[in-house]
């Protein structure tokens, strides 16, 4: 099945199912992600010590984040 077929098909799916999200349902968390990764390229540049360790755990998150959902799909 293409991309596009099954984009189709989770259109059908959703309008079916009656399923209507919110503004913020569908952008809380990538808001949330990069409020996380902003706060951790300020920490990056702007203090040290401990605050090298923050921004690394806030940079990593995205990362983290397609790691995790590509090992749920696979």
């Amino acid at each position: 099945m293409s991309r596009a077929e099954q984009r189709h098909a989770l259109h059908q799916e959703t309008r079916r199912s009656g399923k209507h999200y919110s503004l913020w349902q569908v952008f809380r968390w990538p808001l949330l992600i990069g409020v996380a990764s902003g706060a951790g390229l300020v920490s990056a540049l702007l203090a040290d010590g401990v605050w090298d360790a923050v921004s690394w755990a806030l940079l990593s998150l995205p990362l983290l984040v397609a790691l995790w959902f590509i090992g749920r799909k696979g």
